[in-house]
Formats: C-alpha cells, sequence, structure tokens
C-alpha cells in the first residue's frame, strides 16, 4: 500500500506540475462526443437501410472505435509531445541549462503519456455504452427490437451526461449543456434518417 500511495502522489504531482489535466479533460470530452456521434450515425444509418443485425453493428461500431482510439491516441501523444518539448527547449534558452533528466522533463514525458491514454479511451468508453444493448442482445438478455430504441436513448444520455460535465467545468447551467449536447444527437439522428432513406 505504500508503493501505490507513492506512486499515486508522484503522479498526482506531475498532473499538478505539467496541468495536463485541463488538456486531458478536453480530450475526453471532445473524443466521446466524436465516439457517441460515430455510434449514432452507424447505428441509425443501419435501422435506415433496414439492417439491424447486431453483429454488423458490433462489428462496423467496434471497427470505428477501434480507428478512433489509435487515432486520438497516437494523434494526442505526437502532438503533445511536440508542444511539450518545445516549451521545454524554451525553457533550457533561457535558463542556459539541459533539462534532459530532470522531473520536467519525466513529467512533462508522462502528462503526454497520459493525455493520449485518455484520448484513446473515452471515444471506447462512450462506443461500448452504445453498443451494449447489441451485445446484451446477442446474450438473449434483451429483445431484438429493443436494440436499436435502447442503443439511441444510451448515446443520448451519454451525450447529456458530457453536456452536464461541460456545464459543472464552466460553471454554467448543467441542463443546458446537456440538452445542447443533445441536440446534436438529435441532429445526427435525423440526418442518418435523412440518408438512408434517400434513393
Amino acid at each position: 500500500m505504500g508503493l501505490l500511495s507513492n506512486i499515486i502522489g508522484k503522479f498526482r504531482n506531475i498532473r499538478r506540475i505539467t496541468s495536463v489535466d485541463e488538456v486531458a479533460r478536453r480530450y475526453f470530452v471532445m473524443n466521446a462526443f466524436d465516439g457517441c456521434l460515430t455510434m449514432l450515425g452507424i447505428i441509425v444509418g443501419a435501422h435506415a437501410v433496414g439492417s439491424s443485425d447486431s453483429r454488423i453493428i458490433v462489428s462496423a461500431g467496434l471497427g470505428a472505435t477501434f480507428a478512433m482510439g489509435i487515432s486520438g491516441a497516437w494523434g494526442t501523444y505526437m502532438a503533445e509531445k511536440a508542444e511539450r518539448t518545445r516549451s521545454l527547449k524554451e525553457l533550457e534558452g533561457a535558463m542556459h541549462a539541459d533539462l534532459k533528466g530532470s522531473m520536467l522533463y519525466r513529467a512533462s514525458r508522462i502528462a503526454s503519456l497520459w493525455a493520449s491514454f485518455v484520448d484513446g479511451l473515452s471515444p471506447a468508453i462512450a462506443a461500448m455504452i452504445s453498443l451494449s444493448p447489441f451485445l446484451l442482445s446477442q446474450h438473449g438478455l434483451l429483445p431484438p427490437q429493443a436494440m436499436i430504441p435502447s442503443a439511441v436513448v444510451l448515446n443520448l444520455l451519454t451525450l447529456f451526461g458530457l453536456g452536464i460535465f461541460l456545464g459543472r467545468v464552466s460553471r454554467e447551467n448543467i441542463i443546458v449543456h446537456g440538452c445542447l449536447m443533445v441536440l446534436a444527437g438529435l441532429g445526427t439522428t435525423v440526418l442518418a434518417l435523412l440518408l438512408g432513406v434517400s434513393p
């Protein structure tokens, strides 16, 4: 327990030094939002063209999730590493010192990894919430006719939850923020339906 507490304490200190929590929050919301809307497009689009096969929807959803996760994690790590390396070099120039091997240097690398982890994981969490009704149906725990409605409702609830989170971060009306996020989901649903039924 002492070792674990020490590791947690060091990680908390690194997050404080690098101010990575603010960055991670933005990445989390943006990519969870992307995950929600992507899944909504896949689910509603499949329904609109008459395909409600849970295996197809789950396969397409997981494929999109893996792509978003890998793209987000890799892109974020490279971008964060570049920005933080630049800041370190500017600090080295101002201090006339080599910071490689320093606590600040190590903290910068760990912060980049943490941001990329959050970025890669967030769309996967959002996607799995939306895909859960299809997985439950495959195991006989949910009637097939309930898959699409359940997935859409869970998706919109996830969007509402993200809006509440943003409202708390900004210290503004959480209901308004939640409704604005849901509005994006409803817009995606309508567009997916229109594209699915168009000749």
